[in-house]
């Protein structure tokens, strides 16, 4: 049962994209950041009541070092209402370079305890850059597809590709980019740096693919997006 003198808070959910340099700012980093990016907003954050007081804010599961994301959510709870609209134009003046709010909307219907834990997939998009020639753009695409498929690569071993062997569950090609869709699940999740590194040194790319974290999907009881 709720507790009645519990204060009220209001939910938030902002979307951002981490890009640039701001790719290499470890999971840990990117949170000390937006607590302070929240708290210069002068948005009314909702506080813990622990010696701590920790500030109510939730994120989305981390991005590996080195992956740019147009996916990193955060639910926040705020201690009087704000219009999203609002809290998303205060926080555009205190982003950093490489840090972009792509949106805010209220999350009312979002679970509180855990908000994200409706997430097993998610999409991301290999981009090759420039100086890759055609050819070396089909070897990247056979091995996704061989990292993709039982046993995996010839001549590999598994424990090489280990953190990404396995994960990917959807693969397409298209204008010099490559879809994947692989699972975001806690102790099984794949690891897009290691795997565009193991890419670069493999096959001798003249730089490594950048991996971009674009979508959250829940995949049963049937695929869906999350957090539109």
């Amino acid at each position: 049962m709720t507790d009645p003198h519990q204060p009220i808070l209001y939910p938030l959910l902002i979307r951002f994209a981490k890009t640039g340099f701001m790719r290499f700012v470890g999971h840990l980093d990117w949170q000390a950041m937006q607590q302070a990016m929240f708290l210069r907003a002068g948005l009314p954050m909702g506080v813990g009541e622990g010696p701590s007081h920790r500030l109510k804010v939730k994120t989305s599961p981390p991005t590996p070092v080195g992956v740019a994301s147009l996916a990193e959510f955060t639910y926040v709870l705020l201690s009087e209402p704000v219009y999203p609209e609002e809290a998303a134009r205060r926080l555009v003046a205190h982003c950093p370079e490489g840090v972009s709010v792509l949106a805010a909307k209220d999350a009312g219907f979002m679970v509180r305890k855990n908000p994200f834990g409706t997430i097993e997939a998610a999409g991301y998009s290999v981009d090759f850059g420039e100086g890759v020639s055609p050819e070396e753009s089909a070897a990247i695409a056979g091995m996704l597809e061989a990292i993709r498929d039982e046993p995996g690569p010839e001549g590999i071993d598994p424990e090489d590709i280990k953190p990404f062997w396995g994960r990917i569950i959807e693969m397409n090609s298209e204008n010099g980019s490559i879809g994947l869709l692989v699972h975001q699940r806690e102790g099984d999740t794949f690891h897009g740096a290691k795997c565009a590194a193991f890419l670069e040194e493999r096959l001798g790319l003249p730089h490594y693919p950048i991996f971009t974290k674009l979508d959250y999907f829940r995949l049963k009881p049937s695929k869906r997006k999350l957090f539109r």
